[in-house]
């Protein structure tokens, strides 16, 4: 895919999601890929292999606007990202709520996210510790 219309369209998608995405959550790349479908003339099997880090890719050029602290990795850790980094990420999280493991990692289970259904409901936020 080249960076024309198809990744401007990809990466609206991709900030389309990612602002809904409360605080005190996170989401892994592979969780908003899985949202998005192939762009036209995409193969979908390839598109699968690498979904994810285009994602990543998007939002590395998000607008302010776009809560890109709370993507992940699918393993619950911060990415490497440009700029300012995983130090950022991490206190930005924090200051939301979300605690991290000695190992650095994010348990997805307690702070993880999935789009509400098409109800609109959110879902619970973890009790504070």
């Amino acid at each position: 895919m080249t960076r024309s219309k198809s990744m401007t369209a990809f990466g609206r998608q991709v900030f389309s999601l990612v602002r809904r995405i409360p605080s005190g959550r996170v989401v892994t790349y592979g969780n908003i890929a899985a949202r998005i479908p192939p762009p036209a003339g995409v193969d979908p099997l390839g598109y699968a292999r690498v979904r994810a880090r285009w994602v990543g890719d998007a939002l590395t050029r998000c607008p302010e606007d776009v809560p890109w602290h709370r993507v992940v990795n699918s393993h619950g850790q911060i990415s490497q990202r440009p700029g300012f980094g995983p130090a950022l990420q991490r206190h930005l999280l924090r200051l939301e709520g979300v605690v991290f493991d000695a190992h650095g990692r994010i348990d997805l289970a307690r702070f993880g996210w999935d789009r509400p259904a098409r109800t609109g409901r959110e879902p619970k936020k973890p009790p504070a510790q």
